[in-house]
C-alpha cells in the first residue's frame, strides 16, 4: 500500500461552467451559506487496468464546482491488482495534486473491498464514489449535494448513468436499457419505494456509512437495500450525469446482466430485501410499470426490437445466474467489458507529469 499526497497542490482551472439545475438552484433553501461550517466531501475512484481512462475520471471530479460551504477533502484512487500502468498513472496524478491519495492493493478483491478501504480512511461528511471508467458530468457533485442537503443520515444519492453515443446493431438496445433504468429510478425513488441504487456515481453519508466489505458483488444494490432496512433515505438526482462505458455486443451484455442478477440474489440473501427492478415493479404496480415501459419504448424508432433483445438477455441472465448460484460460482470480480478502450481526453494534471 502506498499513500502519496505530499506534493504542492495543483490549481484546477475554473473554465468549466456549472450546469444549473433545480437542485443546484435550491442550495440556498437548504442552508448552504458562506457562514456555515465547511462540509467535507471525500472522493473514491476505483480502478483495475484503467491507465487510459483514469486521468479523465480523476479530472472529472477535480473540475467540479462545489457549492458554497462544501470543500474537497481527500480523493482516494484505489488501484487493485492492475497489470498495466494504472498504479503508475495514479501516483503521477497524486504527485500533481495534494488532494489525491493512492491506495494500492496488490491483489484484486473486488470493488466492495476497495470501497471498504476508503471508508476506513475517509474523514469528512460525504463520500462520492466514481468508477475509473466513468466521468462525472460538470455540475454533478453540486446536484447530488443539493439533493442530499435536507436528508438525515444514513442516506445515499445516485446520479444518472449516460451511455456513450455509439453505432451498431445492439447500440439502440443499450440506450433503451439505460432509459428504462432512468425511468424506473425516477419513479421508485421519488415515491420512496425503491430499494436499489446505481453505483456509477453515488454520494453516501459518512455519518452512518453502509457496512460494505469484501465479497459483495453489487455494491450499489447492497447500499440501497441496507438503507431501506435501516431507516435510511435513497434519492435519485437525474441532473447528476455520469458518462459510462457499456457493452457493445449482446454477448457482453449478457455476461454483465448475469453477474448483476447473481449480485441481486446475494443482496436479497444478505439483507433480506430484494433490489427494485422493472420485473419486481411489474408485479407490484403493473399499470405504472407498463406506462413506464411504453413511454421509454416509444421514444425509440426501433423500440420494440430493442426491447425484445433486452428481454431475451434478461431471461438468459436469470437462468445463468441461478445456475451460478447452484454451482457456488464467485462473481465478485467484474470482467472487463472492453480490453481496448477509446482514448479519453487527457487531464491537465496528468500532462504535467
Amino acid at each position: 500500500m502506498a499513500l502519496l499526497a505530499d506534493s504542492p497542490a495543483f490549481e484546477v482551472g475554473s473554465e468549466v461552467a456549472l450546469e444549473q439545475s433545480p437542485e443546484v438552484d435550491a442550495m440556498s433553501a437548504v442552508g448552504y451559506s458562506p457562514v456555515d461550517a465547511w462540509r467535507v466531501l471525500v472522493g473514491g475512484i476505483f480502478a483495475f487496468n484503467e491507465e487510459e481512462r483514469l486521468p479523465a475520471a480523476v479530472e472529472s471530479l477535480l473540475i467540479q464546482e462545489l457549492p458554497t460551504g462544501v470543500r474537497w477533502g481527500s480523493i482516494w484512487i484505489v488501484t487493485s491488482g492492475s497489470t498495466d500502468r494504472t498504479a503508475q498513472v495514479a501516483r503521477a496524478l497524486a504527485a500533481a495534486d495534494s488532494r489525491l491519495w493512492v491506495l494500492e492493493e496488490p491483489e484484486r478483491r473486488g470493488k466492495s473491498a476497495a470501497i471498504a478501504g476508503v471508508l476506513d480512511r475517509a474523514d469528512g461528511d460525504y463520500l462520492l464514489l466514481l468508477n475509473a471508467d466513468a466521468r462525472a458530468e460538470p455540475g454533478s457533485a453540486a446536484a447530488l449535494l443539493a439533493r442530499a442537503a435536507p436528508l438525515e443520515p444514513p442516506f445515499a444519492v445516485m446520479g444518472r448513468p449516460l451511455p456513450p453515443a455509439s453505432e451498431g446493431a445492439f447500440a439502440s438496445a443499450i440506450e433503451l436499457l439505460w432509459e428504462l433504468h432512468h425511468e424506473l429510478h425516477q419513479f421508485a425513488l421519488t415515491r420512496g419505494e425503491g430499494t436499489h441504487l446505481s453505483d456509477e456515481l453515488l454520494l453516501v453519508s459518512l455519518a452512518t456509512p453502509p457496512p460494505l466489505s469484501a465479497g459483495i458483488v453489487n455494491d450499489g444494490a447492497f447500499v440501497g437495500a441496507w438503507l431501506s432496512t435501516h431507516a435510511g433515505s435513497l434519492r435519485y438526482s437525474p441532473s447528476a450525469g455520469v458518462r459510462i462505458e457499456v457493452p457493445t455486443r449482446w454477448r457482453e451484455h449478457l455476461l454483465q446482466r448475469r453477474r448483476i442478477h447473481f449480485g441481486h440474489r446475494q443482496v436479497s440473501r444478505l439483507v433480506g430485501v430484494a433490489p427494485t427492478t422493472l420485473p419486481s415493479l411489474l408485479l407490484r404496480r403493473p399499470r405504472s410499470a407498463l406506462r413506464l415501459l411504453r413511454r421509454a419504448v416509444r421514444k425509440r424508432p426501433d423500440g420494440v426490437r430493442s426491447l425484445t433483445l433486452l428481454a431475451a438477455a434478461e431471461l438468459a441472465a436469470v437462468g445463468l445466474s441461478s445456475y451460478d448460484q447452484l454451482r457456488s460460482r464467485d462473481h465478485v470480480l467484474w470482467r472487463r467489458i472492453r480490453e481496448v478502450p477509446e482514448p479519453p481526453h487527457r487531464s491537465t494534471s496528468a500532462a504535467r507529469t
